[in-house]
């Protein structure tokens, strides 16, 4: 099952200053239901930094891309154990965004601005479309996961800070996401756990920590190994550059990453490909037809990363000049935004105190991808040091990071991919699999 989840037009705040968000944001999601009694299976959002489609195309549906680069079947599926719901943010993957009645179709600053493109207000859409989801299909009563990869993990924190009533801890308001929490009959069972792939959880202190980490001997060490070459005194991330590796797994060139990233994008502008990835013809999905998807906007223009979408259009019909069906990413993205501004969640600890806190109710998953640089979870523990405190960050277990707090110690349960780098279903999917399955079915 796959369509689109709106978000209304709505009056927030922003750091402060008063934000109108003028347009309906039309998220995409797919659900891909549990194989077996997925009216009590728990329910798992996912998503990347952007859009869905490496958790979509890599190891974690019913299907998926295979080393072939064709959408074949997955044999270690999490719909085993669960049902999974991908969610597309605001213009990113399939979604874009419908002005309000008589207005232009035609992006402007106003609706492009980072007023709107942030982290807070990205947070708050995903939610909101999640509770519409949730509110739409009431026969699916299992506790709710947060699962996401890299900067996912800014957009699962904020979420579950306003689903917890921290408001207090954001600088951000928005009455109609509270007024939708609170008339939510879930409760707690909204935010059963985080599962978090290689995420950034830690704020400006973070992007300290992984500095650290790109020029750590250790790290350098293990490139080198990898790659069978010398660093020659670089530092890991310098190392991996120099040798024309990847930062997302160095045990891979960059050619061949960018490579399955095209692969997975392709497997979603590719309608045969689509149709055997999603669970669904893109054609039977009346928001996506032009009549309808010609009404919308996105801010951002495809770039040389994404492929034609020729095939796409001759199947679904064209669109306006300038548009197109799917991007990866949206002016949230860094380097795609339409204004270029300072970012808390690069800059600021906000981030980290509403990790920690959240940590105080809500069981945590992380991956640790050993050919990471990107966000190596080693840099949690230093990042979060530097915000909390030393004493209160226990690292004597090495399956688990530990916060203390005055009623008792929370943990992080860490499980590890020798082999894996950023894109951890990618390339441990049945060890992820495994590992999910059982953290669940300790829950």
């Amino acid at each position: 099952m796959a369509g689109f989840l709106e978000v209304p037009p709505r009056n927030v705040t922003v750091e402060g200053s008063p934000v109108e968000i003028t347009t309906t944001a039309r998220l995409f999601y797919n659900l891909r239901p549990a194989a077996t009694d997925a009216t009590s299976r728990p329910i798992v959002f996912l998503f990347n930094g952007y859009a869905a489609e490496i958790v979509r195309a890599f190891g974690t549906g019913p299907t998926g891309v295979g080393p072939s680069g064709i959408v074949e079947a997955n044999p270690s599926p999490l719909t085993e154990a669960v049902n999974l719901v991908y969610l597309d943010p605001r213009q990113s993957g399939y979604s874009y965004d419908i002005p309000p009645p008589g207005a232009s179709a035609t992006p402007t600053p106003a609706t492009c601005s980072p007023d709107i493109f942030n982290e807070y207000v990205d947070a708050a859409d995903v939610l909101y479309a999640a509770l519409t989801f949730l509110e739409d299909h009431p026969e699916l009563v299992g506790p709710v996961y947060w699962m996401g990869e890299s900067y996912a993990g800014v957009r699962i924190t904020w979420i579950l800070t306003y689903l917890r009533g921290r408001w207090d801890l954001v600088p951000y308001v928005d009455p109609s996401l509270a007024t939708k929490i609170a008339a939510s009959r879930r409760s707690a069972s909204l935010y059963a756990g985080q599962i978090l792939l290689e995420a950034w959880l830690a704020g400006g202190p973070e992007a300290t920590a992984i500095q650290a980490a790109c020029v750590d001997p250790t790290q350098a060490a293990a490139v080198a190994t990898t790659a069978g070459e010398s660093c020659a005194g670089a530092g890991a991330c310098q190392c991996a550059t120099n040798l024309g590796l990847s930062l997302y797994n160095f045990a891979y060139t960059d050619g061949f990453e960018t490579k399955r990233e095209t692969e997975a994008i392709t497997a979603h502008i590719d309608p045969t490909q689509a149709a055997a990835l999603l669970g669904m013809p893109l054609t039977s999905i009346a928001e996506l037809a032009p009549r309808e998807r010609g009404k919308g906007f996105k801010c951002s223009p495809a770039d040389a990363t994404i492929p034609t979408e020729a095939a796409l259009v001759a199947a679904l019909g064209p669109l306006p000049d300038g548009q197109v069906y799917y991007l990866d990413y949206s002016p949230l993205m860094q380097g795609k935004e339409t204004v270029q501004t300072t970012r808390d969640w690069q800059t600021t600890p906000s981030e980290a105190l509403a990790f920690v806190d959240n940590l105080r109710d809500v069981p945590s998953l992380l991956t640790r991808g050993a050919h990471d640089l990107v966000v190596p979870t080693l840099a949690l523990a230093p990042a979060l040091r530097a915000v909390i405190g030393s004493a209160r960050v226990d690292t004597s277990r090495s399956n688990a990071l530990g916060v203390v707090y005055p009623d008792g110690e929370r943990f992080i349960d860490i499980r590890d991919y020798a082999d894996a780098g950023h894109m951890v279903t990618m390339t441990a999917p049945t060890e992820f699999a495994a590992d999910l399955e059982a953290w669940l079915a300790a829950r």
